[in-house]
């Protein structure tokens, strides 16, 4: 490949990096096990805010156990800071 040239990266590959990510590995050791440039993921990243999901993911996992304590919805809603109907779409399934 020519120097010039750019490389493309297929969906999956972008969903693998945006997994071990939001598994908790940061951009440089998604970059040494998927071989990718960290700067082609750093573009990901800011693009498609993969930090809000990674926090996100937090939230749901934290809802759930503060559900299975036995707070309330509302209670959950108020010291997560986000809406009654996402927290009980986290606890539901």
């Amino acid at each position: 490949m020519k120097s010039n040239e750019k490389k493309s990266y297929t969906e999956s590959e972008r969903d693998a990096a945006r997994k071990y990510y939001i598994m908790g590995l940061n951009l440089c050791e998604v970059s040494k096990l998927i071989d990718i440039p960290r700067r082609t993921l750093e573009k990901w990243h800011q693009k498609e805010s993969w930090k809000k999901q990674k926090e996100s993911g937090n939230l749901r996992a934290k809802a759930i156990e503060l559900r299975q304590k036995g707070y309330t919805i509302e209670s959950i809603s108020e010291m997560l800071k986000i809406s009654r109907t996402t927290i009980w779409r986290y606890c539901k399934k």
